[in-house]
């Protein structure tokens, strides 16, 4: 039975309200955004699977990705696949699956952000300057950076 895009949203809330929760309890934001996955099950562990993967490529000092000028639109661009800078061609975007991608693409920039100075801001203006669902990732990003202080 494939799931509604409202179906999604809720599964979606239902994550963001678990990682709330437990960073209120005093779990560490990476930890509380991997556990909430797995307890929410379904899709979720897979987009923040690979969140987490391309969070690592874009960072790593030693991968393409991270020494690519826009690592950022890049990175979501490639999220799922790791980054060949000869070789990578994108695929479209599914349609159908825009709100997983958002999730992703929140964790991303929640992940490559929250440990700098200004974490909130910076993750902000770096969401500002790429495509795709902007306010969404923004709605995200400001729930889980805003606890982390």
């Amino acid at each position: 039975m494939e799931n509604t895009r409202n179906d999604v949203a809720q599964k979606i809330e239902k994550f963001y309200e678990r990682v709330e929760k437990n960073m209120k309890e005093g779990m560490p934001y990476r930890d509380a955004i991997e556990m909430a996955a797995v307890v929410e099950g379904g899709f979720i562990p897979a987009k923040v699977s690979q969140a987490m993967v391309k969070y690592q490529e874009a960072t790593h000092p030693q991968s393409h990705l991270s020494q690519e000028k826009e690592v950022d639109a890049l990175a979501l661009l490639s999220m799922g696949v790791l980054w060949d800078n000869e070789y990578f061609i994108p695929i479209a975007p599914d349609k159908n699956t825009l709100l997983e991608n958002t999730l992703a693409e929140s964790i991303y920039f929640i992940m490559k952000y929250a440990m700098k100075e200004d974490a909130l801001n910076k993750a902000l203006e770096a969401n500002k300057l790429n495509k795709g669902d902007v306010r969404t990732r923004e709605k995200a990003i400001m729930r889980i950076l805003s606890r982390i202080a």
